[in-house]
Protein backbone atom coordinates (compact mmCIF):
# COMPACT_ATOMS: atom_id res chain seq x y z
CA UNK A 1 0.00 0.00 0.00
CA UNK A 2 2.68 2.71 1.11
CA UNK A 3 4.36 1.19 -2.59
CA UNK A 4 1.16 2.56 -4.33
CA UNK A 5 1.29 5.69 -2.76
CA UNK A 6 4.93 6.77 -3.02
CA UNK A 7 4.82 5.39 -6.63
CA UNK A 8 1.00 7.88 -6.99
CA UNK A 9 3.00 10.84 -5.50
CA UNK A 10 6.01 10.20 -7.47
CA UNK A 11 3.34 10.34 -10.89
CA UNK A 12 1.75 13.09 -9.79
CA UNK A 13 5.19 15.33 -9.18
CA UNK A 14 6.43 14.51 -11.71
CA UNK A 15 3.19 15.70 -13.89
CA UNK A 16 3.22 19.12 -11.55
CA UNK A 17 7.04 20.22 -12.54
CA UNK A 18 6.46 18.31 -16.53
CA UNK A 19 4.32 21.64 -17.09
CA UNK A 20 6.90 24.03 -15.82
CA UNK A 21 9.41 23.35 -17.41
CA UNK A 22 8.99 24.59 -20.61
CA UNK A 23 8.02 28.29 -18.22
CA UNK A 24 11.40 29.07 -17.68
CA UNK A 25 12.80 29.01 -21.40
CA UNK A 26 11.27 30.59 -24.60
CA UNK A 27 7.55 29.15 -25.50
CA UNK A 28 7.21 26.79 -28.15
CA UNK A 29 4.99 27.82 -30.76
CA UNK A 30 1.58 25.76 -30.35
CA UNK A 31 0.34 24.19 -33.37
CA UNK A 32 -3.62 23.44 -33.35
CA UNK A 33 -4.60 19.81 -34.72
CA UNK A 34 -7.11 19.34 -37.35
CA UNK A 35 -10.27 17.17 -35.86
CA UNK A 36 -10.18 13.55 -36.62
CA UNK A 37 -11.63 12.62 -39.87
CA UNK A 38 -13.76 9.41 -39.07
CA UNK A 39 -15.67 9.57 -42.48
CA UNK A 40 -14.31 6.49 -43.31
CA UNK A 41 -15.96 4.38 -40.88
CA UNK A 42 -19.65 4.10 -41.52
CA UNK A 43 -20.58 2.65 -38.96
CA UNK A 44 -19.54 2.45 -34.76
CA UNK A 45 -18.08 -1.40 -35.31
CA UNK A 46 -14.96 -3.37 -36.73
CA UNK A 47 -16.75 -6.66 -36.71
CA UNK A 48 -19.96 -6.31 -38.01
CA UNK A 49 -20.43 -6.15 -42.04
CA UNK A 50 -21.16 -1.98 -41.83
CA UNK A 51 -17.30 -1.57 -40.51
CA UNK A 52 -16.12 -3.39 -43.83
CA UNK A 53 -18.04 -1.37 -46.05
CA UNK A 54 -16.29 1.85 -47.80
CA UNK A 55 -18.35 5.02 -47.02
CA UNK A 56 -20.45 6.12 -50.28
CA UNK A 57 -20.84 10.12 -50.43
CA UNK A 58 -23.91 11.31 -49.07
CA UNK A 59 -27.37 10.39 -50.81
CA UNK A 60 -31.13 11.94 -50.66
CA UNK A 61 -33.56 9.40 -50.98
CA UNK A 62 -37.13 10.15 -50.81
CA UNK A 63 -39.50 7.27 -49.09
CA UNK A 64 -41.49 6.22 -51.80
CA UNK A 65 -45.20 5.43 -50.89
CA UNK A 66 -46.56 4.81 -47.55
CA UNK A 67 -44.34 4.30 -44.42
CA UNK A 68 -45.91 0.74 -44.12
CA UNK A 69 -43.05 -0.17 -40.90
CA UNK A 70 -43.59 -2.71 -38.19
CA UNK A 71 -43.05 -0.25 -35.15
CA UNK A 72 -42.40 -4.20 -33.17
CA UNK A 73 -39.44 -5.08 -36.19
CA UNK A 74 -38.00 -1.93 -35.94
CA UNK A 75 -37.48 -1.78 -31.97
CA UNK A 76 -35.84 -5.61 -32.27
CA UNK A 77 -33.92 -4.05 -35.15
CA UNK A 78 -33.01 -1.03 -33.18
CA UNK A 79 -31.92 -2.69 -29.92
CA UNK A 80 -30.27 -5.26 -31.87
CA UNK A 81 -26.08 -4.53 -31.20
CA UNK A 82 -25.48 -5.95 -34.12
CA UNK A 83 -28.18 -4.30 -36.33
CA UNK A 84 -29.28 -1.06 -36.40
CA UNK A 85 -27.71 -0.27 -32.87
CA UNK A 86 -29.58 3.15 -32.48
CA UNK A 87 -28.33 2.38 -28.53
CA UNK A 88 -24.39 3.21 -29.07
CA UNK A 89 -25.76 6.93 -29.38
CA UNK A 90 -29.35 7.25 -28.19
CA UNK A 91 -31.72 6.90 -25.24
CA UNK A 92 -34.46 4.61 -26.43
CA UNK A 93 -37.15 3.78 -24.29
CA UNK A 94 -36.49 0.44 -23.14
CA UNK A 95 -33.14 0.23 -24.32
CA UNK A 96 -30.41 -0.86 -21.79
CA UNK A 97 -27.18 0.81 -21.74
CA UNK A 98 -27.77 4.00 -24.28
CA UNK A 99 -25.21 5.74 -25.34
CA UNK A 100 -25.00 9.79 -24.86
CA UNK A 101 -23.25 11.12 -28.25
CA UNK A 102 -26.80 11.06 -30.13
CA UNK A 103 -30.20 13.17 -29.14
CA UNK A 104 -32.34 11.68 -26.97
CA UNK A 105 -34.62 9.54 -28.98
CA UNK A 106 -37.30 9.12 -26.09
CA UNK A 107 -40.10 11.27 -27.51
CA UNK A 108 -39.18 11.58 -31.41
CA UNK A 109 -42.54 10.46 -32.34
CA UNK A 110 -43.93 14.08 -31.13
CA UNK A 111 -41.63 16.24 -32.65
CA UNK A 112 -43.69 16.79 -35.64
CA UNK A 113 -41.65 14.94 -38.34
CA UNK A 114 -43.33 13.29 -40.79
CA UNK A 115 -42.44 9.76 -42.30
CA UNK A 116 -40.50 11.34 -44.90
CA UNK A 117 -38.66 13.38 -43.03
CA UNK A 118 -37.95 10.74 -40.35
CA UNK A 119 -37.06 8.31 -43.63
CA UNK A 120 -34.61 10.74 -45.21
CA UNK A 121 -32.68 11.04 -41.58
CA UNK A 122 -32.44 7.02 -40.86
CA UNK A 123 -31.72 6.92 -44.63
CA UNK A 124 -28.54 9.21 -44.41
CA UNK A 125 -28.26 11.70 -42.23
CA UNK A 126 -25.64 13.49 -43.65
CA UNK A 127 -27.69 15.26 -46.31
CA UNK A 128 -29.27 17.07 -43.35
CA UNK A 129 -26.39 17.48 -41.35
CA UNK A 130 -22.91 16.78 -42.58
CA UNK A 131 -21.47 16.78 -39.32
CA UNK A 132 -23.15 14.06 -38.34
CA UNK A 133 -21.68 10.97 -36.65
CA UNK A 134 -24.81 9.13 -37.69
CA UNK A 135 -23.77 5.89 -39.76
CA UNK A 136 -25.98 6.17 -43.41
CA UNK A 137 -27.87 3.19 -42.85
CA UNK A 138 -29.33 3.58 -45.92
CA UNK A 139 -26.48 4.31 -48.36
CA UNK A 140 -23.70 2.13 -47.11
CA UNK A 141 -26.62 -0.96 -47.23
CA UNK A 142 -26.41 -1.31 -43.34
CA UNK A 143 -30.55 -1.82 -43.36
CA UNK A 144 -32.46 -2.92 -46.11
CA UNK A 145 -35.53 -1.01 -47.44
CA UNK A 146 -38.35 -3.06 -45.10
CA UNK A 147 -35.52 -2.72 -42.51
CA UNK A 148 -35.14 0.99 -42.74
CA UNK A 149 -39.38 1.50 -42.94
CA UNK A 150 -40.04 -0.46 -39.31
CA UNK A 151 -37.29 1.72 -37.79
CA UNK A 152 -38.60 4.91 -38.30
CA UNK A 153 -42.41 3.40 -37.72
CA UNK A 154 -40.55 2.17 -34.78
CA UNK A 155 -38.93 5.98 -34.01
CA UNK A 156 -42.48 8.21 -34.95
CA UNK A 157 -44.02 5.47 -32.02
CA UNK A 158 -42.50 7.51 -29.46
CA UNK A 159 -44.91 9.90 -27.93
Amino acid sequence: MKRTLRMLAAVLMGLTFAGTAGAQGAAAPQTQKAPPDYSAFPCLSYTQPCGKVATRPPVSKALDGPLNGNAEKGKQLAQARNRGNCLACHVIPGGSQPGTRGLDLSHFGSSGRSDAEAYAMVWDMRTINPETLMPPFGTNEILNEQELRDVVAYLLSFR
